[in-house]
C-alpha cells in the first residue's frame, strides 16, 4: 500500500474547475479578441501607426509561453485524472507512470502516450 490518500470526487471537482479555467482563458485568447484589439488601434492613423506592429511584436514574443501553458494545463488535467483512475484501480506503479509522463508531456506537448495508454472515458 502506498502513502498517497486520494479522493477521488475532490480530485474531480479541481479537474472540472482547471477545465472551466481553462475555457475562460481560450476564450479570451481567442484570435477574434486580438483582431479587435488591432483594429482599435487603428483608428489614431499616424499616431499610432506603430503600435499595432509593437503590439504584434509583443505577442510573437510571448506565443511560445502561452502554448507552453497551454500544454501544462492540459497535460495536468489529463495526467491527474488517469492517475486517479490508476489509484482508484489500485495500479500504483501505474499511477505513478502516468504522474511521469504528465511532466513529459507538459514539456513536449506531445500527447501521444496518453491518446495510446491513458483510461478513456465511458460514453
Amino acid at each position: 500500500m502506498t502513502g498517497w490518500q486520494i479522493d477521488p470526487s475532490g480530485v474531480d471537482g479541481v479537474l472540472k474547475a482547471v477545465d472551466a479555467d481553462r475555457t475562460t482563458l481560450n476564450e479570451a485568447l481567442a484570435e477574434d479578441k486580438f483582431t479587435g484589439i488591432f483594429d482599435g488601434l487603428t483608428w489614431g492613423g499616424g499616431v499610432t501607426a506603430e503600435v499595432p506592429a509593437a503590439v504584434n511584436n509583443l505577442l510573437q514574443d510571448q506565443m511560445k509561453n502561452l502554448t507552453n501553458i497551454g500544454h501544462r494545463i492540459n497535460a495536468g488535467i489529463v495526467g491527474v485524472s488517469n492517475a486517479t483512475v490508476a489509484y482508484n484501480n489500485a495500479q500504483y506503479d501505474m499511477c505513478s507512470t502516468f504522474q511521469t509522463e504528465m511532466l513529459a508531456t507538459a514539456e513536449s506537448g506531445d500527447f501521444t502516450y496518453f491518446i495510446e495508454n491513458g483510461y478513456q472515458a465511458d460514453g
